[in-house]
């Protein structure tokens, strides 16, 4: 054996070594706190039932989903019904803006709004951000941002926000995990 040749095994070695070390240190990283602990408002959620959505009204010959929302406004309402709360994570500065207090205090919330029938909750603006992202994720978008007005689970605060929904990689043909950060700008006091 060489030099040159043990110094590459040594190399070798030493960089196994490393991306080992590092392999571990990723397994061992409390992610759940460094989540929780982001300043910035993050939810991860299971947008899959909207996915299947989607696709059977494409599957219905619908392929301009932007006129298609326009012409059916309810049809953002009944989509949004199809979102499932089933795997739903809130971070701390998530459930602050929203004032709420855990995640499941915030699905137990928002679990009786009916977004075919409620307008506190689900305005007219809200739903018209969904009907943007559908429209966005239906021609093939993995991340979309627009500003729209967001309710406090309380009903008392609304605010313009900034909102950006991203599919997590490796959930791009299912969407089981989008990740949507909330950045609000603007709040606003209701009446009583």
């Amino acid at each position: 054996m060489t030099t040159e040749t043990k110094s590459k095994d040594i190399d070798n070695m030493d960089i196994q070594e490393l991306r080992e070390e590092l392999k571990a240190l990723r397994n061992s990283e409390p992610y759940d706190r460094i989540f929780e602990s982001v300043p910035v408002s993050l939810e991860v959620g299971d947008y899959s039932g909207i996915k299947v959505f989607l696709d059977n009204l494409r599957a219905k010959g619908v392929q301009d989903f932007k006129a298609y929302f326009e012409e059916h406004p309810k049809a953002i309402r009944e989509g949004i019904g199809h979102m499932s709360e089933e795997v739903f994570w809130h971070n701390k500065e998530f459930l602050t803006i929203y004032q709420s207090n855990s995640t499941e205090e915030f699905l137990n919330d928002t679990a009786g709004v009916d977004p075919m029938t409620d307008k506190t909750v689900y305005t007219d603006d809200f739903c018209g951000s969904f009907g943007e992202l559908f429209t966005a994720l239906a021609s093939g978008a993995t991340r979309f941002s627009t500003h729209t007005t967001e309710t406090t689970v309380d009903n008392t605060t609304r605010f313009r926000a900034e909102v950006t929904w991203s599919i997590v990689s490796g959930y791009e043909d299912t969407w089981e995990r989008v990740v949507v950060s909330v950045i609000p700008f603007d709040r606003m006091r209701l009446p009583s």
